[in-house]
């Protein structure tokens, strides 16, 4: 093939990773909201999120957008207890409360002062769980290939799972082959991620050829770790700058069955069983996957080999360079509760799905719009484990922690079935064969009518009170909507409390 034509191939293919790739994925059916933009800085949502910083009431309903209409409210306050030996489950079960009684609920309008406060708190064991900062997890380095301007805006919802953990971000730049060109503005990322709490490194990229793929800009992390690499690294984990860890340390749990002297290959498949169809069994790095340092060391020693093996995408690459150099051969170990979530339209099902097992959440601000830096403070008094924790209350209420509160009206379905809200390719607009997701997500049921069959508030924000310990959560239904005929937007507070 002529030099002119693969030129232009290559070029072509790079335009589609920085520029037709993200307005793709940015398609939607609705208005996006501004925190789902990849340039958002949450930074710019966290007021009132620090333990220095209140906010009133009045704040929180502006920034809801509720003020100064009136609307129906709720407030329920959970303490949530540790508990030692106690495990996350797919559905807690707490039906000695009701969030819907007969007469809880009021009318608030623009002439109060506070909301209403709690008259009682209920108790909820959790699994027990430690401060993060006395959690060693400098073990696992973690590395991102993505460009410059997408650093900074991502640092606050790096901060929620990286700050203080002790594990090292190592960040290639592939739009930068000299750190010095753009000195003002890595130190400013820089110092920006060290108030936070987190250790970056930075590494430009400097491959020599002329049109590099996404393939091997991603591949490039293999020399960076091992140049990089602390005294303590015995894993590394390729992720990508939408992928949300709930907890280091419960990562770190998850690997400890693999011994990392040897060589493993960890990770998670796609959802879709298309989609592994057209590209085989491998790691789906949104979803985070996972290297131990003997494997690494081999890939870095064959990089030039392996480079020769790309067809432009790096989770490919990295699985072909396994297979390519090790002998026995590496084959992927799956792990559950690594998500790549590659499904589009209405996603509520697989959010409110029973989840046994959650470590990370992909395409939260890209294929999906959710705001889960903000969804996840509540682990800051509740623990890691309440994070999108199902709980059943009396009234055939469930709480999706951080997501949902659904109510449903002629009764509850199987809660062990995932409810097929989604589809599996952004064109399609029919429900997929049932088999479809049975692999990833299990046994599903059929999607229940909304504003019938089920009742959802959603939830729209959380803050921080009482110094930090106490994170008040925000689930909204909307006037107008199917469910809510009154004419008024409709609020659940949720305060939680350590016990």
């Amino acid at each position: 093939m002529p030099r002119v034509r693969l030129a232009l191939l290559a070029a072509a293919a790079l335009l589609g990773f920085f520029f037709i790739l993200p307005r793709l994925y940015a398609r939607s059916s609705f208005d996006l909201p501004s925190w789902a933009s990849p340039d958002f800085d949450y930074g710019a949502l966290q007021r009132g999120h620090s333990p220095t910083d209140e906010i009133t009431d009045r704040e929180v309903l502006k920034r809801l957008g509720l003020a100064p209409a009136a609307f129906e409210y709720r407030r329920h306050c959970i303490q949530a207890k540790p508990k030692y030996g106690l495990k996350r489950e797919g559905l807690v079960d707490v039906s000695s409360e009701s969030l819907l009684a007969d007469g809880w609920g009021v009318t608030v309008g623009d002439d109060f002062d506070t909301l209403p406060p709690c008259e009682h708190w209920t108790t909820v064991d959790v699994p027990s769980f430690d401060d993060v900062k006395n959690v060693d997890t400098s073990s696992l380095m973690l590395g991102v290939a993505t460009i410059l301007n997408r650093v900074e805006p991502s640092l606050h919802a790096f901060s929620r799972w990286l700050a203080h953990t002790g594990s090292t971000l190592l960040i290639v730049l592939v739009d930068q082959t000299d750190l010095e060109a753009e000195a003002a503005t890595i130190n400013a990322a820089q110092s920006k991620a060290e108030s936070l709490g987190m250790k970056i490194v930075f590494e430009p990229f400097a491959d020599a050829k002329e049109y590099p793929s996404e393939g091997i800009r991603n591949f490039a992390l293999t020399n960076a770790f091992i140049k990089h690499r602390g005294a303590a690294t015995k894993w590394f984990s390729i992720i990508d700058d939408d992928t949300f860890f709930v907890s280091l340390p419960r990562m770190l749990q998850a690997l400890k069955p693999y011994d990392p002297s040897k060589q493993w290959y960890i990770g998670a498949l796609t959802e879709g069983l298309f989609r592994i169809a057209k590209e085989g069994f491998k790691a789906w790095g949104g979803a985070g996957f996972f290297i131990s340092l003997p494997l690494m060391e081999a890939l870095s020693q064959n990089y030039e080999r392996c480079i020769k093996l790309d067809e432009g995408f790096g989770d490919l690459l990295w699985r072909d360079c396994i297979l390519e150099v090790t002998s026995p051969t590496v084959r992927l170990t799956e792990l559950r509760g690594l998500n790549q979530i590659d499904v589009w339209k209405d996603i509520s099902g697989w959010y409110e799905a029973p989840h046994n097992t959650l470590l990370t959440v992909h395409h939260w601000k890209s294929w999906h719009f959710h705001p889960i830096p903000i969804a996840h403070l509540v682990t800051d008094v509740a623990g890691p484990d309440t994070f999108m924790q199902r709980y059943k209350f009396a009234d055939d209420l469930i709480l999706t922690n951080g997501f949902s509160a659904v109510y449903y009206p002629r009764g509850l379905p199987d809660l062990n079935l995932v409810e097929l809200t989604m589809v599996e390719e952004v064109e399609k607009t029919t429900w997929p064969d049932k088999v479809q997701f049975e692999h990833s997500l299990g046994k599903t049921r059929p999607a229940l009518q909304v504003g019938t069959e089920k009742v959802s508030w959603k939830f729209a924000d959380a803050v921080v009170a009482d110094g930090g310990d106490t994170v008040r959560q925000f689930y909204i239904k909307q006037a107008g909507k199917e469910g809510n005929p009154n004419g008024l937007d409709s609020v659940i507070e949720l305060d939680w409390k350590r016990g």
